[in-house]
């Protein structure tokens, strides 16, 4: 499919009528009944600038004719397409046009960089080019700036409708290196393979893009859409046998399980479902908060602009797009309680159950339930079962057919009570034997993917079982840049410092892990890689409470949704690097760069040792439970694989006059870090 709506050379572009290009943006976008980036009205005037700026750039530079335009280009990642594209010889200049705009805002300079680095690192035939994002504000003022950047993508240069063929002629002069020509028609139809965040995965679905779109990675890419496919198929085949069906989704940490969930959600087309009989569940608190948040600001935002040029009906209010939400990503713990009051059937008939090894186990939800008791406003009889039998039990009241989809991290349960993925087994095995089973083999055999855990101690040959490869997903999109990463973090937990150092040497080029004793170097190391819409901030164990005495304090929660969601001006987010993301507030979630704090919960003496700090004596104790230590380890499993392109690790000096930050306890991490091959700032 071609991706702009118009293209054309600039010296067949200057000399096209205006209404005649308009007329063809028109067809265009009624053709993909998407929304323009920008309105007609303000396309005209675009169009209108465009052409005096080039006119005038023929003028001094006569070849600048052969140059190609291509006008609302598809960034199917960011649900969004480019102003204009040029393709000047070598380079690459991507124009985000505001005409409403009398002053550079820095929102609309993160959205220019933001689509020069989706094309950098997703767009083939923009692989080791020179891209420069321009954002073009008519009526602003000159801006002094430094054009001759030596980044492959550089940052946003800002330009009125005076001086933009002067930016464009300099910048060229800057950057041209070479006599490549890109060709047009290549580029413009060249492979896209994008790794979305969870959240703009979650925006792009909701709004209607398909997951084949928005998922691929890589050379290594895995096709979510067979595991998707696949899972789709078993589900038509319970609704038409009549069968009550649990299928098991495994993959690394960052692979896109998630995603394939969100998927198959926003696929019922393809099995007849409804938007009342299947829903996402997650019982983890903060992941719910974030999607729900910026999908509910997504849908809002739309609306507002489609009011805006439409002026049809009534303005739409956030609540609205808060309440639109609301049923189709829901809280597990919420929708088990629920079941619990209610004996009925559900009326979900196909569920997605997000990180599906985190659930809680007999005891633990009945000791939650007790202590919760006195808060229920509307209370309900409470039981000793894990939320998997629960779960199972709700389902399960369903006459004719019925399908749980469970979604498998390995190596993840970071909090007492989180069963692990044997309660499934359990319950299968004891209560729900007639139920049929869709495992992929990673998890009935156990490998690395899954820490070794295994859905069974023991196949058991009375159940109705299925095994299939394309329900684990190999790859992860998270860290898209360095598919080791994971068995790194393996290797370094597992304290194999050798072959971590190994797989540490074919990710380091590409995937920047670094330490540092320093706090304010790890804030500059973070700050300098803003750019665009990548997110910085730094993460922390929940039991990392001596990193106090440097500023950071993990008592101090986040507002998830301001963490995560706002921008660098909101003191709240993530980018003010005042507050740390603990494991459970970023287990399910990413951002582009970490800076990961390490305190001496996590002590290392020839071997990883799990730490608890006792605040009555001042002091730290190894005698800790080993399902605890096994939870402290997870605990910066998680930690560790939350980035997407590149990681800090700060390591405090301490202080041998403080008996709780003994210098040499830290310099043993350190130490240990190097051996896996990290090296410092």
């Amino acid at each position: 499919m071609r991706q702009a709506y118009y293209r054309n050379t600039l010296g067949a572009f200057l000399g096209e009528n205006n209404s005649a290009i308009v007329g063809k943006l028109n067809i265009e976008n009624t053709r993909f009944a998407q929304q323009w980036t920008i309105g007609t009205t303000s396309w005209i005037e675009f169009i209108k600038i465009l052409k005096d700026g080039f006119s005038k750039l023929k003028t001094t530079y006569a070849k600048s004719s052969d140059w190609h335009i291509l006008l609302e280009y598809e960034i199917p990642r960011l649900s969004s397409r480019i102003d204009a594209v040029i393709l000047a010889e070598d380079l690459i200049f991507v124009i985000e046009f505001k005409l409403d705009r009398e002053k550079y805002e820095a929102a609309d300079i993160r959205q220019a960089e933001d689509y020069a680095l989706d094309l950098k690192d997703f767009h083939l035939e923009s692989r080791n080019k020179s891209i420069i994002p321009i954002l073009l504000a008519p009526e602003a003022k000159h801006k002094k700036q430094d054009i001759n950047n030596s980044t492959s993508v550089s940052h946003c240069l800002l330009a009125n409708k005076n001086n933009f063929h002067e930016i464009i002629y300099q910048a060229y002069l800057a950057k041209h290196l070479s006599n490549t020509i890109i060709d047009s028609v290549s580029w413009e139809n060249s492979d896209y393979k994008p790794t979305p965040t969870i959240v703009q995965a979650a925006k792009a679905l909701f709004a209607g893009q398909k997951v084949e779109t928005i998922s691929t990675s890589g050379a290594e890419s895995i096709n979510l859409t067979k595991t998707s496919k696949y899972i789709i198929d078993v589900i038509n085949d319970a609704k038409a046998n009549k069968k009550k069906v649990v299928c098991f989704v495994t993959g690394v940490p960052g692979a896109g399980k998630t995603l394939v969930g969100l998927n198959v959600i926003h696929e019922k087309d393809l099995f007849g479902g409804h938007e009342f009989d299947t829903a996402y569940f997650s019982g983890n608190g903060p992941l719910i908060s974030v999607l729900k948040e910026a999908l509910a600001r997504d849908n809002y935002e739309k609306r507002l602009l489609k009011y805006k040029i439409d002026s049809v009906g009534e303005k739409p209010t956030k609540k609205e797009s808060q309440q639109s939400i609301k049923g189709k990503i829901q809280n597990l713990h919420s929708f088990i309680k629920e079941g619990i009051r209610n004996k009925n059937a559900p009326t979900e008939k196909v569920v997605v159950f997000d990180e599906a090894q985190r659930c809680w186990d007999a005891l633990h939800f009945y000791n939650k339930s007790k202590q919760n008791q006195n808060r229920e406003t509307n209370p309900f009889e409470i039981q000793k079962k894990s939320e998997a039998e629960l779960l199972f039990e709700i389902m399960n009241r369903h006459k004719d057919w019925a399908v749980i989809i469970a979604l498998v991290g390995g190596g993840q349960e970071i909090n007492t009570g989180e069963g692990g993925i044997g309660e499934w087994g359990k319950a299968l095995k004891t209560e729900f034997s007639d139920w049929y089973i869709h495992i992929s083999p990673q998890l009935l055999f156990g490998d690395e993917s899954t820490s070794n855990q295994t859905l069974f101690d023991i196949k058991p040959s009375s159940l109705l079982i299925s095994t299939n490869d394309d329900l684990h997903l190999k790859v992860s999109h998270r860290s898209f840049k360095a598919n080791n990463l994971n068995s790194w973090v393996n290797a370094v937990l597992e304290n194999e410092p050798e072959k971590a150092k190994k797989l540490f040497s074919t990710i380091k080029d590409s995937f920047p892990i670094i330490i540092t004793r320093d706090l304010s170097s790890a804030k500059k190391w973070l700050k300098d890689k803003v750019i665009g819409n990548k997110r910085i901030g730094f993460v922390a164990s929940s039991s990392a409470v001596r990193l106090k005495a440097d500023g950071i304090n993990i008592d101090d929660r986040i507002e998830v949704e301001s963490w995560f969601l706002n921008d660098p001006k909101d003191i709240r987010s993530s980018y003010y690097l005042e507050q740390a993301a603990t494991e459970f507030d970023i287990q399910g979630l990413e951002i582009d760069f970490c800076g990961l704090c390490w305190d001496l919960d996590l002590s290392f003496d020839t071997k990883w040792i799990p730490k608890k700090f006792h605040v009555s004596s001042s002091s730290w104790s190894s005698n800790v439970q080993e399902i605890t230590q096994q939870y402290l380890l997870n605990k910066y499993r998680v930690l560790l694989t939350r980035s997407r392109e590149g990681l800090i690790i700060w390591v405090p000096k301490g202080n041998n006059d403080d008996p709780t930050r003994p210098i040499t306890d830290y310099d043993k991490i350190v130490e240990y870090l190097e051996r896996c091959g990290l090296q410092h700032l």
